[in-house]
């Protein structure tokens, strides 16, 4: 029988009302994976627990197992990151990672490589590193590590070789060549930029993202062919994307 008492590090996602100053909170753990469990007292001044809620805050939980809902009962803050909060596209950025780590998750299914990743790209966000760049990047690795990556390194239906520009097919899972993009219905167009931006996304660790030189019209393509895989495959359209929406608008 599995004990009722463990411990993890992890990762707040988001956290809403429960009963009274109850929140539950959604953690990405590097030992269990996704966690929801019910936090008391959070409303309630001097609260113990109200740090290891706040966005994305690494910390050392230590909980209880219940039936429904685990039992957040302890928390040591590791690592906050103040500097997303003093800037409203870095905390856009990182509420879409969270949301999009909460929605393509399961609970029980640790990823310590995806935990990892999800830690330093909140690092990357808060030292100053494009939103977009980041975002794209671990959007990129989350898909490979749920096994859905889209097809980038040839064409997804004829299987010849990418160059000049290339299209999305969702159906097709990737990108198509010339030939055969051009054979079908209208398509999102990938350029040969964009497509090498997504190369580089793919095999540059997170620290050295800041060193990517590409332009914004690439990056805004990266985004939204990866924005529709999202769509299509998994059927996700997040919250955040509204406001980033509206950032871009002010902008």
């Amino acid at each position: 029988m599995p004990t009722k008492t463990y411990n993890a590090t992890g990762i707040t996602l988001m956290a809403r009302k429960f009963r009274g100053s109850e929140r539950v909170v959604t953690f990405y753990t590097r030992e269990q994976g996704k966690v929801e469990a019910a936090a008391a007292g959070i409303g309630k001044p001097g609260s113990s627990l109200a740090g290891a809620v706040e966005p994305f805050t690494v910390s050392r939980l230590f909980l209880v197992r219940g039936r429904n809902l685990d039992r957040l009962t302890q928390a040591q803050v590791l690592e906050a990151f103040p500097e997303l909060a003093a800037r409203l596209e870095a905390f856009g950025y990182a509420a879409w990672l969270a949301e999009l780590t909460a929605r393509m998750t399961e609970p029980g299914e640790a990823a310590p490589e995806l935990f990892d990743r999800l830690r330093e790209s909140l690092r990357a966000l808060a030292a100053g590193t494009e939103g977009p760049v980041v975002a794209a990047a671990y959007a990129l690795a989350l898909l490979e590590a749920q096994g859905l990556a889209p097809i980038l390194d040839r064409c997804a239906a004829c299987g010849r070789e990418l160059t000049g520009a290339s299209w999305y097919d969702g159906a097709a899972g990737g990108l198509l060549c010339a030939d055969c993009g051009a054979a079908g219905a209208a398509r999102t167009q990938v350029t040969a930029g964009a497509r090498g931006l997504l190369h580089g996304l793919r095999r540059l660790p997170t620290d050295r993202l800041r060193t990517l030189r590409a332009l914004p019209r690439e990056t805004a393509e990266v985004l939204t062919f990866l924005r529709q895989h999202l769509e299509y495959h998994l059927g996700l359209r997040l919250k955040s994307e509204d406001f980033l929406r509206e950032l871009r608008q002010e902008e």
